[in-house]
């Protein structure tokens, strides 16, 4: 019997855990396969009750920091022996990265998701860094990028090996969504006369640019009357917070936190924004899509470009101007946007059921026709 392991540090509330979660789901279908998950953390794990009763999960319960463990991951790995091993997170894929030429011995071979534009993350200047991706990220077997951006990226800056690379969009499983968008939530929208209500999803991190976005709503017109509803939590809470005190945007902007069901919410709003400086390919935005639900955002690296088709279902423009931030709304309120279009557009493109099946194949040629 064929194994494919998975190794993530958690199971928790991300895009990339969720579609770990997607594929641990759709390979447990396959009577001739053991799918086993291998997870880092004990804490965290949201997902984990959506998984497959078919997938094998085994929890190493890492206390500290993981480089600090890379050696009993890698341990687990070789002691389980799977044909393909699967990884999908940030830091954790070039740390496994540097081993792939020792655990090769073991005849397994590897596939990595990559979770951001590289060189948006990191210092690409830096030697040591740019030499480990150049170096090692080429051990892989497979790459996958989610958007164009994010390959051309890896093969202009990072140097990696372009038939390596295999580009796959994120996946969202509408059904899924449109059914929890019903649920009740605690939260209701102000759906006074003339307010525009804009809903923005991400953890309160730099990355996400939330200062960008507060300082352009500081700057409005008051004619054009609005109400930001933020959903997440992160470590710039507090900083956040004083921020939206000191632009007086108290009664304009409020903080929800974390919703683990932010489709209900998300569903009554006239558009999601997104302030981000850098992303992956941003799941929350083809989310919102399924719902009918136009995009705002700002034009950044990482598949805005591939998302949005202008005037369709959003409107894009650069966040960092004043002026290009304004037109760009002025832009998206004046555009009659055809729900029922995007809706259908969104389900074409990025259903589970369309990107799933390019996993597969990305599956089977790693794994020599095997898997």
């Amino acid at each position: 019997m064929k194994k494919i392991l998975f190794v993530s540090t958690t199971l928790g509330n991300g895009g990339a855990e969720r579609i770990i979660s997607y594929l641990l789901n759709e390979f447990a279908k396959d009577q001739n396969k053991q799918i086993i998950l291998l997870l880092l953390k004990k804490e965290g794990n949201t997902y984990l009750s959506y998984v497959s009763a078919n997938v094998k999960v085994i929890n190493l319960n890492i206390k500290n920091r993981i480089r600090y463990s890379i050696y009993s991951i890698i341990k687990q790995i070789i002691s389980i022996r799977p044909n393909i091993c699967y990884v999908g997170l940030d830091k954790l894929n070039i740390m496994l990265a540097f081993f792939i030429p020792f655990m090769k011995l073991w005849k397994i071979r590897f596939i990595v998701r990559e979770t951001n534009v590289l060189s948006q993350q990191y210092n690409f200047h830096n030697p040591f860094i740019k030499l480990s991706y150049k170096v090692f990220y080429n051990q892989y077997d497979s790459i996958i990028a989610q958007s164009i951006d994010m390959k051309n990226d890896l093969i202009n800056i990072w140097k990696i090996n372009r038939q390596k690379i295999n580009l796959i969009n994120n996946p969202i499983n509408i059904n899924a969504i449109i059914a929890k968008s019903v649920e009740a939530s605690k939260y209701k929208l102000n759906k006074e006369e003339r307010k525009i209500n804009f809903v923005a999803i991400g953890r309160l991190e730099h990355q996400k640019g939330y200062d960008i976005l507060l300082k352009r709503m500081a700057e409005l017109n008051p004619k054009i009357p609005f109400r930001l509803y933020i959903l997440g939590g992160g470590a710039l809470l507090n900083k956040i917070t004083e921020m939206i005190k000191l632009l007086n945007l108290e009664s304009s902007v409020q903080l929800l936190g974390f919703q683990s069901n932010p489709y209900s919410i998300l569903k009554e709003s006239d558009g999601i924004i997104l302030s981000s400086r850098h992303e992956g390919f941003p799941n929350v935005l083809l989310e919102a899509n399924a719902l009918g639900i136009p995009i705002f955002s700002n034009q950044c690296p990482g598949g805005i470009n591939e998302i949005i088709i202008e005037g369709i279902n959003g409107i894009s423009c650069n966040f960092e101007s004043e002026t290009s931030f304004q037109n760009g709304l002025e832009k998206f309120l004046s555009t009659n946007f055809d729900a029922e279009k995007i809706r259908l557009m969104t389900q074409k493109r990025y259903d589970i059921s369309v990107i799933l099946p390019k996993y597969r194949s990305v599956f089977y040629q790693v794994g020599n026709k095997a898997i």
